[in-house]
């Protein structure tokens, strides 16, 4: 939510009944969804009245997508740019498998995929905002490594976009979906880091050089 508030005080300062707006929005679409939350809903989880929150939106849909919008840029925080990519290969794929479980293992940006994989039919632009942002920032920045690896012969000639969304999957796959569709998953936080050295070694195995 922090994130949110720092992509609206860009335009300006919030106002201290703004940031309440914003928060009371941000816990209730991702916890209830976009149609069983009300403008009504809104107004009492923030403690004002409705005609203060149409003050600053002027519908449910412009709350929406403001505050989805910088849930999905937050989604991204840590970016891969936190990633020194100039270190051995195996040190740069554990540091970016760890940047993807921490992110699929965080309860908040759990709930905030749910949020977008069951609104992105309505609002597109929320969905490839979530892509361009998290995941997909991801697979470009390491596909943009994998082929600087297969250059210097550090890597087998593949499809390096492939074999990047395939590391991504390889990493954060167990535990993503199962909680992702229920809500818990059957390892801890702890457990899930504790594959990816394994992780890594396998990938790398795979895509040694010939």
């Amino acid at each position: 939510m922090a994130h949110v508030e720092k992509i609206f005080a860009e335009n300006s300062p919030l106002t201290e009944k703004q940031r309440q707006i914003v928060n009371a929005a941000c816990k209730l679409f991702t916890e209830q969804g976009y149609e069983v939350t009300s403008m009504d809903k809104v107004a009492a989880e923030a403690n004002v009245s409705k005609r203060t929150v149409y003050s600053y939106f002027e519908s449910k849909e412009d709350l929406f997508c403001s505050v989805m919008g910088g849930l999905c840029q937050g989604f991204g925080e840590p970016s891969p740019d936190s990633i020194d990519f100039t270190g051995d290969m195996r040190t740069v794929l554990i540091l970016s498998a760890q940047l993807v479980l921490s992110k699929v293992t965080d309860p908040e940006k759990m709930r905030l995929m749910r949020t977008v994989i069951g609104e992105v039919e309505q609002f597109p632009a929320i969905g490839q905002t979530f892509w361009s942002e998290g995941p997909g920032k991801m697979r470009d920045e390491l596909a943009n490594y994998f082929r600087a690896m297969q250059a210097k012969g550090a890597m087998k000639n593949c499809d390096a976009t492939i074999a990047a969304a395939q590391f991504q999957g390889l990493v954060a796959g167990p535990f993503m979906i199962q909680t992702l569709f229920s809500g818990s998953c059957d390892w801890t936080r702890e457990q899930a880091f504790a594959t990816v050295e394994a992780a890594v070694d396998g990938f790398m195995k795979a895509h040694a050089p010939d």
